[in-house]
């Protein structure tokens, strides 16, 4: 059974004053000894314009054809290439024949613009006829800009994220080179959940599609949703990652999380403004457990070897108040989740400034998360998070902010707000430290103090 862990950054802190606390979700799939039974339908969808040619292709092509020779037998493979416009190279069907799929894949050659949306579109329509109970997933690589046919961004958003809620297709997304659109790419990931990747050669192609399939392969809880509804202390909360939420009735936000694959561990924190907790004469007024913040409800579907199984976890999210300061007490163990998800958030908050020219409101910004980090104290461990953000400040103060160091960016501040430890990490750096997660987490354990799970 999948375990959740929620916690707060300050458990107990100082009564009659308001201040910002920070909310954290953990969660922890459970192992699986081998891939699931159910069947997976799996698209590509390739950009072949004129600027893939060349070793971008080559690898391109020797990639899908690994993709194709580790499928299993009752999956199904599509692939898609796309130029002015969109061909189905390969369509839609069992991976009996791998040989006869490769040699189609062998086939692909180099064309004109770059019509994304047609190629997305034509994928999609190839996924629709995959048989029932078939998990779904596409991946889309481009190395260009939206130049050809729906080339609106809004408007592509709204037709994936359309293709998420009706035919249940999530979409990961691969930039490749110095000229996609990296706002583009990182929100169709985002709007359905699915995975971002920057890769600054075609080397990283193969590695990359490898573990799309595997994670295709090997999930285990699947519709991930958070739910939560303020209560008497919680003036206003705010995700710190991106996703997509709906309102609910009764005051409840919707978040929906995705997807997770054996053994992944996914953080997702929330900023919450604290109304002032009262005290008088030394003892709380309202609670001696600790003030209400929040209502939690967690849903999830937990794919068995048999069989799948709806559950859900709900809690109710309190803080203690104290007037002595030394009795402040603060969860360790949350302090370096939240201190990357908001270096990821400000990474964000950055790139828009350097598009405006605002260099210096973007350094002062960097400075002014760096001095609230380190109000946790001087042994908290934020190390991590600061190092990152320094290290910006400085290539902005020298002047190296260049188009690559902007796509980098963005993969960062996907890869910090989702914070996942089984998304592949494409960039040349070295990867964070949640991508280091135990490779067994616990999977049989009972939930915390206050939380149920059924």
């Amino acid at each position: 059974m999948m375990k959740i862990t929620s916690q707060l950054d300050y458990e107990v802190i100082l009564a009659n004053r308001a201040r910002p606390v920070y909310f954290a979700l953990q969660f922890a799939a459970p192992h699986l000894e081998q891939a699931r039974p159910q069947p997976a339908a799996f698209c590509i969808v390739l950009d072949r314009s004129g600027s893939m040619q060349g070793p971008p292709l080559a690898k391109a092509k020797q990639a899908a054809q690994l993709a194709v020779r580790n499928l299993r037998p009752g999956d199904q493979f599509s692939l898609v290439v796309f130029d002015n416009e969109a061909q189905i190279q390969v369509p839609l069907q069992s991976v009996a024949d791998k040989e006869k799929i490769i040699n189609l894949i062998e086939g692909i050659h180099t064309g004109g613009s770059t019509n994304l949306t047609g190629g997305w579109m034509l994928g999609r329509d190839e996924l629709a006829r995959s048989v029932g109970g078939a998990t779904r997933r596409l991946l889309m690589l481009s190395d260009g800009q939206l130049n050809h046919g729906v080339v609106e961004p809004l408007a592509v958003r709204q037709i994936v994220a359309a293709g998420l809620e009706t035919q249940s297709i999530r979409t990961s997304c691969l930039g490749f080179g110095e000229s996609y659109n990296e706002d583009l790419m990182t929100s169709l990931a985002q709007v359905t959940n699915g995975q971002f990747y920057d890769a600054d050669s075609p080397e990283k192609f193969p590695g990359i599609f490898e573990s799309e399939l595997e994670g295709l392969q090997k999930i285990v809880v699947q519709n991930l949703r958070v739910r939560l509804r303020k209560l008497d202390f919680c003036e206003s909360m705010k995700p710190l990652g991106n996703y997509t939420s709906v309102e609910r009735p009764g005051g409840w936000v919707e978040y929906a999380v995705g997807d997770l694959v054996c053994d992944e561990t996914r953080v997702a924190c929330f900023s919450l403004d604290v109304l002032p907790l009262p005290w008088l004469d030394g003892q709380p007024v309202a609670s001696l457990e600790g003030e209400r913040l929040l209502e939690l409800e967690v849903l999830f579907d937990e794919i068995g070897e048999k069989e799948v199984a709806s559950r859900s976890f709900t809690q109710v999210v309190r803080i203690q108040a104290t007037q002595d300061p030394a009795e402040v007490r603060q969860t360790v163990e949350v302090i370096p989740w939240v201190a990357m998800q908001r270096a990821g958030k400000v990474l964000d908050e950055v790139t828009r400034f350097m598009d405006m020219g605002e260099h210096g409101q973007a350094v002062a910004l960097l400075r002014q998360t760096m001095d609230a980090l380190g109000e946790y104290g001087p042994n908290a461990p934020v190390g991590e998070a600061l190092k990152l953000l320094q290290g910006l400040m400085n290539r902005i103060e020298q002047g190296d902010w260049s188009i690559r160091e902007r796509k980098h960016s963005k993969y960062m501040s996907h890869s910090l707000r989702k914070m996942s430890s089984s998304e592949r990490w494409s960039s040349s750096e070295p990867s964070p430290s949640f991508k280091h997660g135990p490779k067994h987490p616990p999977s049989q354990q009972p939930p915390p103090a206050g939380g149920s799970i059924t």
